[in-house]
């Protein structure tokens, strides 16, 4: 297990915002990865997501395989708001950083965007009572990731030197996702360990729990790491494609992927975007010293090219 920062969002953290700020902006830049705890959430919306979320995929293939995942909803802005089961290899996490022909990801996954808000929406749930209950925790659990990567941006204003609603402002109304996550253990049958494939995320920040080993980064020196904490209830933290290219690249976007282990796991993983008309733009205080390394450019346009690359459809003028 390596050694993250720890950042406690705790009451004293309220009274010493600036250097926790500069903790976050510190990790941001030397690792891509941190960890929160002292949140304010409380466990049980951990347990039940979880808990809730077991259940659902121990059910048999046939019941899951008749929620499908969709890319779409009648009401998301975002053609590729994701809601619904992936089952074992249906998915390919190398493809999201364009590398064609790897292999596909041993991990079944339960998604919702933030859709699952509003309980008049017509969602891919089971339609029975514990489908009921999943679809109130995981609304639940939602929007405490909401809150938890709100207050660690909002941090980070105070260590870019940006106004303090910046990132709310360009975040209020962003396709935000949530995916519960299971990884089965170790098989003979697999063809290899891979839970899922080295790649970086295309968020603004990425919160992870987790309920065990098997997550591992890459650091600066090209060595894979383990990652693992002792608490499902403390969040990884770490920064997307999204931040890193709105920094200039001085926050680093981390490779990082999941091997199978000898016991099955689970996760919970909560994507922060932006709104899609966002313009990201590198910040003014990295760029007084060298040129900007990426033009403007739209969210909208930035998140086709990173989901068209993943679902393998040819890219948009």
């Amino acid at each position: 297990m390596t050694t993250l920062p720890l950042i406690s969002l705790g009451p004293a953290s309220h009274g010493d915002e600036r250097n926790v700020a500069d903790e976050i902006s510190r990790a941001c830049t030397e690792v891509g990865f941190f960890i929160v705890r002292d949140h304010g959430i409380d466990r049980k919306v951990f347990d039940d997501a979880y808990e809730l979320s077991l259940d659902f995929f121990r059910r048999p293939a046939e019941s899951k395989n008749g929620l499908p995942m969709r890319t779409s909803t009648a009401r998301g802005d975002n053609d590729y708001s994701p809601y619904g089961y992936s089952a074992l290899l249906s998915e390919n996490a190398y493809a999201y950083t364009g590398r064609a022909g790897m292999p596909s990801d041993y991990v079944e996954k339960f998604s919702v965007g933030r859709l699952v808000l509003d309980d008049t929406e017509e969602l891919p749930f089971p339609a029975d009572p514990d489908g009921a209950a999943l679809r109130a925790a995981l609304k639940t659990y939602f929007a405490a990731c909401e809150s938890v990567a709100d207050r660690v941006t909002e941090l980070l204003t105070l260590a870019l030197e940006l106004p303090r609603d910046f990132f709310a402002v360009r975040t209020d109304r962003s396709n935000d996702s949530l995916r519960s996550q299971f990884y089965p253990g170790v098989r003979s049958e697999f063809h290899n360990d891979q839970g899922m494939g080295e790649h970086t995320d295309g968020t603004l920040v990425t919160l992870l729990t987790e309920d065990g080993p098997g997550l591992q980064l890459r650091d600066l020196s090209g060595e894979w790491i383990d990652v693992d904490v002792p608490e499902r209830d403390w969040f990884i933290v770490n920064i997307g494609d999204l931040m890193a290219r709105w920094s200039n690249d001085e926050y680093v976007s981390t490779p990082h992927r999941v091997k199978l282990v000898e016991r099955p796991r689970q996760s919970i993983v909560f994507f922060k975007l932006a709104n899609d008309d966002a313009v990201i733009e590198c910040f003014p205080k990295f760029t007084r010293d060298r040129e900007a390394t990426y033009e403007p450019i739209r969210y909208e346009a930035f998140s086709l090219q990173k989901m068209d690359a993943l679902f393998g459809r040819e890219a948009r003028p």
